[in-house]
């Protein structure tokens, strides 16, 4: 619990700023979790994640830190209304059990939580390696005039428009 209270105050972090969280071991996710204060002298953090949008218990912030490693701070950027604002909205969504990778992750939520809006960057950078992938093969097959490679191309590519357009809200 110390690592996590010094990780805290070495940062500056307030109410509603975001830890972003990478894997130690070739991890190409980031993991966001939001700083809420403290309780009862302890920190508090929400995260979505598989089980939904919940506190991060203490147990679960020490093993995510020993199985990633915290890569950047993203502070919120606003007034401190604005800043009540967003906590009012982390804190409304509490208990909402609908965490999908795809169209509700933990980037979905701080971005809904920093900025009023639903999205998530790393689904669109999937998204556009998808098209820009599945734009290759297609071609490729057409001009080898194999059938095979076009349709997996073009299954790509609409794979790739539909991660597109279910990172953003």
């Amino acid at each position: 619990m110390n690592e996590i209270i010094r990780l805290i105050e070495q940062n500056g972090l307030r109410i509603t700023d975001s830890i972003v969280m990478k894997k130690r071991f070739l991890g190409m996710v980031d993991h966001y979790v939001l700083f809420m204060g403290y309780r009862n002298s302890r920190p508090v953090f929400l995260g979505n994640y598989r089980n939904g949008i919940s506190e991060v218990p203490d147990a679960d912030l020490v093993k995510y830190l020993s199985i990633m490693e915290p890569e950047r701070i993203e502070y919120f950027v606003g007034n401190e209304l604005e800043r009540k604002d967003a906590e009012r909205r982390a804190w409304a969504r509490s208990g909402e059990n609908a965490y999908n990778y795809i169209t509700n992750n933990c980037e979905h939520y701080k971005n809904w939580v920093h900025f009023g809006k639903n999205y998530s960057s790393q689904v669109k950078t999937a998204g556009n390696v998808a098209l820009a992938a599945g734009a290759g093969i297609a071609v490729a097959g057409l001009a080898s005039k194999n059938k095979t490679a076009a349709y997996v191309g073009l299954g790509t590519l609409l794979l790739g428009a539909l991660l597109h357009i279910a990172s953003e809200d």
